[in-house]
């Protein structure tokens, strides 16, 4: 597994993620040639995920405050801390978190999805109805796999799914 680092440009104070073994990058503000080697790492991780939210910490202390920087993290999700749904897809998510029960949230999902033009939906879209209802990411995945393993969802293209 490959390590990323955070430097910070020494000129312009700002934050980006290189890979650890890496020699030389370019700012993306400024343009100036970094020496990575020589740079200050101040987090290491192998996690992709995890090196975007630090380099957007880290931007945002260097910039204008970590504060400022958490509340439009939080801005990105919902009220109530989920994610934030994608537009199109607030009705459905909105049906189903009022939905009891996780197989009654999982048949008014894929009925909601599958009731909209063109009758089927992706598994993008169904994680992302049923994560602002509360499922994580692997308990939808899980779901999606047994309703097609049981016959009741048919793919017909991939990452296409309509009733069977």
């Amino acid at each position: 597994m490959t390590f990323h680092i955070v430097i910070a440009c020494p000129h312009c104070k700002r934050a980006l993620g290189v890979r650890e073994d890496q020699r030389t990058a370019t700012c993306p503000r400024c343009g100036r040639e970094l020496d990575c080697r020589s740079a200050r790492a101040y987090h290491r991780t192998e996690d992709m995920a995890e090196l975007a939210r630090l380099v957007g910490e880290m931007n945002a202390r260097l910039e204008h405050g970590f504060k400022r920087y958490e509340r439009d993290a939080r801005a990105a999700r919902g009220a109530d801390g989920r994610p934030a749904v994608p537009p199109g897809l607030e009705a459905v998510a909105a049906r189903v978190a009022n939905t009891r029960g996780r197989k009654g949230q999982l048949d008014a999902a894929v009925g909601l999805l599958c009731a909209r033009e063109g009758a089927s939906f992706s598994s993008d879209e169904l994680q992302a109805v049923l994560a602002a209802a509360g499922w994580p990411e692997d308990a939808v995945a899980t779901a999606l796999e047994g309703m097609v393993r049981e016959g009741a969802l048919a793919e017909p293209r991939p990452d296409r799914f309509m009733r069977a």
